[in-house]
């Protein structure tokens, strides 16, 4: 049976001399550490296990007998916990099991957090980064699930009318809803009453981010006098050839060998369930495009110097009014209405919004019971994508 205790490790004397409270753990002839968000002036701070000396022992060695008792109570729920190793044994007890009770938002949090790549979804990570901080800093770090009621749900919303706009404040609270109801499914909490049920959450307000097929035509036919331009441009287009195709998702598809796109997108691939793969022809619109910036090593699109994600969204940020203009677009406008433009002219050509949902990798709503008699499959997506881009071409 593993042993845990309360100390410090002397040779990991933080910058400004303190240290951090770890909880030891030995098994196994090894002996391994936690630390703690506990942290002490001097060594002399801390003797048999305990904190001393300090005018806040008492509610830091409460925290530390707390801390203490959850990890024991969780290496009591290991299964065959002789057969592992210490390291082992740590990663079993800093991952909660489903069903632990009386958790704080802040743990929960940072355990969902944990599950969103911050490298392929760093926009993603950082807007629930800023709601889960957000919340915090209103209801206190150390606030449980348990305490997320229907009144401070409100009073929170309040709080955010002060300082921001309607649509942050959609943002923030849908994604603090998101954060509740995994604990939710965790089986971390549970509410007699909907937390949200009497919540008045501002809806953000709708934009026309769509352009008329003129406007696309001109960005497609101008000539352009900057590489960096040029590039968005390509990227805005191979968007709207490929039904909207995420960036992300075009940057991180292999073109290699290929005449179709078979992908299912990052942004769902872990909150669908069954079938959500989108597959279609690439069609002959796209093929220019692709080559001139396909690696032909990894079958990647490489957009020049930029080449990643973040250069390819820096220049996108930087360059797009300039494209607006191109195209004599005067409303809001970003690389987001390519896909928005792509479903407006599908639409306007009498196109099902089964169909077109199916081209950009929309969730088709469950609700409508024609789709338990109906599939939308390939053919379909490329007799609508046809349709669309011939609408592209000039009427003579």
């Amino acid at each position: 049976m593993a042993g845990l205790f309360i100390t410090i490790v002397p040779n990991l004397k933080l910058k400004n001399g303190k240290h951090t409270v770890r909880i030891a753990i030995t098994h196994s002839g090894q002996t391994r550490y936690i630390p703690t968000d506990v942290t002490i002036d001097s060594e002399k701070e801390i003797d048999k296990g305990r904190i001393v000396k300090r005018p806040d022992k008492d509610r830091l060695n409460m925290h530390l007998r707390k801390l203490l008792g959850i990890y024991e109570e969780r290496i009591g729920n290991i299964q065959y916990a002789d057969c592992l190793s210490c390291t082992q044994i740590i990663k079993l007890i800093k991952s909660p099991v489903s069903g632990e009770r009386h958790r704080t938002f802040a743990d929960i949090s940072e355990e969902y957090l944990s599950q969103i790549d911050k490298d392929n979804r760093g926009k993603t990570y950082k807007l629930y980064r800023l709601a889960a901080n957000r919340y915090m800093d209103f209801a206190g770090k150390d606030t449980l699930m348990e305490h997320i009621t229907p009144i401070r749900i409100n009073n929170y919303i309040m709080s955010l009318q002060k300082e921001l706009s309607q649509t942050s404040i959609k943002i923030y609270t849908t994604l603090l809803k998101v954060i509740i109801n995994y604990a939710i499914k965790m089986r971390y909490v549970s509410f007699d009453v909907d937390p949200f049920v009497t919540a008045k959450v501002p809806q953000a307000k709708k934009r026309d981010t769509y352009i008329t097929v003129e406007q696309l035509r001109k960005i497609r036919d101008a000539s352009l006098d900057t590489h960096s331009l040029s590039v968005v441009r390509d990227i805005f287009m191979l968007t709207y050839y490929l039904a909207g195709m995420n960036l992300v998702d075009m940057l991180d598809y292999d073109f290699r060998n290929t005449d179709e796109i078979y992908y299912v997108r990052k942004k769902t691939r872990n909150t669908k369930e069954g079938e959500n793969a989108v597959n279609f022809s690439i069609p002959d619109e796209a093929i220019p495009i692709i080559k001139k910036y396909m690696d032909k090593k990894t079958g990647k699109l490489v957009f020049g110097k930029y080449s990643s994600y973040v250069s390819c969204y820096n220049v996108l940020a930087r360059k797009i009014k300039s494209l607006a203009e191109v195209g004599g677009i005067k409303h809001y406008f970003t690389l987001y209405s390519a896909r928005k433009s792509f479903v407006q002219h599908g639409f306007d050509l009498g196109i099902p919004l089964s169909t077109l949902e199916y081209c950009i990798g929309q969730s088709m709503k469950d609700s409508r019971p024609i789709f338990n008699y109906v599939s939308i499959m390939k053919k379909h997506a490329d007799k609508a994508i046809r349709e669309i881009l011939d609408n592209l071409k000039e009427k003579q």
